[in-house]
Formats: structure tokens, sequence, C-alpha cells
């Protein structure tokens, strides 16, 4: 998690995409941390994308979580981010899509022509030996990207 906005980054690149192009929708998680000590993979993501971000959607079944964060972006950056109920989430004006779920699999309606759909956690990410990279098999489409960092 927190090398995601190199890797979010480099893969940005390899689709012609310039981050101020960037417009995610985020797939909140399906398991929130167990204790109020562990630190929610959600939040760590949103601090590392947020950085120069023009849009936001965030499709949440706990909108009250994500409140100060919207109240902090509004005030420190103009930012306006948007939420919406995870069963009806709209894909109007988004562009890369961060499914943030462990359980299930990756749903078709998140997969269209023109939408980048990264599902963080669904796809094994392991180390080659040899060279000690990180790879990430991401599938879009008919096609495989692999990211390597």
């Amino acid at each position: 998690m927190p090398k995601l906005r190199t890797i979010l980054t480099q893969v940005l690149e390899a689709y012609d995409m310039e981050y101020q192009c960037f417009c995610p929708l985020l797939l909140d998680t399906d398991t929130p941390p167990e204790s109020m000590l562990d630190i929610d993979d959600v939040a760590l993501v949103l601090e590392q994308i947020s950085g120069d971000l023009n849009f936001l959607k965030i499709a949440t079944d706990r909108p009250a979580y994500f409140q100060a964060y919207i109240e902090r972006m509004y005030e420190d950056t103009g930012l306006v981010v948007q939420t919406e109920e995870k069963s009806q989430v709209s894909l109007s004006g988004v562009n890369v899509i961060l499914d943030m779920e462990h359980n299930g699999n990756c749903s078709r309606k998140y997969i269209q022509e023109g939408i980048l759909y990264l599902p963080i956690y669904k796809r094994p990410w392991e180390r080659v030996e040899m060279a000690q990279n990180l790879d990430i098999s991401i599938p879009i489409g008919y096609n495989t990207v692999i990211v390597k960092v």
C-alpha cells in the first residue's frame, strides 16, 4: 500500500493518461479493520492519491466514515468529493476504478471501455525471484497489464 501512488502513476503513464486527468471511483472495502487500532487501507490510499486530484467519487456503505476526509478536502483544495451507495453507483465522469474490496469477483458492470479497472486485493501481488521487483498482473478487458516497481 505505501507504494500505490508510484504504481498508479506508472499505470496511468502506460495508458497515456496524465494525473490531472485521473478521475477515480474508489470502491470502499467490504472488510473494514477489526480493531480501531488497525490502519484502514482505504484511508491510506486516499491520503496517497489526494494530491492534485480534480475529481473523486467514493462508493461506500459507510458514508459517515468519510465525512471528515470530505470536509478536509473541500477546505484544503476545494475538491468536492462525491459519495454514493455501492448498490447505486454511477460511472459518469469516472475513468479509473480503484476496487478496495477483498471478497467477491471483479464485477462486469465496472469493466467498460474507457474505464481502467484496478482490483487492489482481488489479484495476488507477488515478488519475482530474479529481479526482486513487485509485479502486479491486472486484467483489463481482454488484455493483462504487468506493472513493475
